[in-house]
């Protein structure tokens, strides 16, 4: 169980981007005890796990979470969320959750012409790769032309848009809300 525990905390630690010397001074745990915590070794207080947990934006609950492989999860053709709007049409083929971050897949069908987008706030991401047609995208000042193959990944904090230059255009659209890091005064 330690060793769990251990895991998810240096999992959660570097997801965050926190050096050992770091989490230790926030979380006031010695830097010894926080390395041999990870390494699976001693014996934490409820406190050390509690302030751990609360300075890696976590819940006590889920350093205790078994390591079980997940199901895998299929969406078939035809199947989730539809969402259409001025030639677009959007279908969620996944959506997920973790300690990191908020990501959704999307199967996206343009057809001729442009798609605006307003921006989608600080620290998100779009990833686009093209499966048919060719599209002009990305933030208003600065789009790329794609074709079929082509891979573009851009911050959505600002409008964009997409506009798909011969008829309609396919492609896999990923969009990446990161975590609100918890403050760290």
């Amino acid at each position: 169980m330690t060793a769990q525990i251990g895991s998810r905390i240096r999992r959660a630690r570097l997801a965050r981007g926190l050096s050992l010397n770091e989490l230790s001074k926030l979380a006031s745990v010695a830097k010894a005890t926080l390395a041999q915590l990870e390494r699976g070794q001693g014996n934490p207080t409820l406190d050390t796990l509690t302030s751990l947990a609360t300075h890696l934006g976590i819940s006590l609950p889920e350093l205790f979470l078994a390591d079980d492989a997940p199901e895998p999860q299929v969406t078939r053709a035809g199947e989730g969320m539809v969402i259409r709007d001025d030639g677009l049409a959007l279908r969620l083929v996944h959506s997920a959750t973790g300690e990191r971050a908020l990501y959704e897949i999307f199967d996206l069908r343009l057809a001729e012409g442009t798609y605006e987008s307003d921006s989608h706030g600080e620290g998100v991401l779009e990833h686009l790769i093209v499966h048919e047609g060719e599209i002009l995208v990305g933030p208003n000042d600065g789009q790329v032309h794609l074709r079929p193959g082509d891979f573009v990944s851009f911050t959505a904090n600002c409008p964009h848009s997409y506009t798909s230059l011969h008829g309609e255009t396919r492609a896999t659209l990923v969009v990446f809300y990161p975590a609100r890091v918890p403050d760290r005064r």
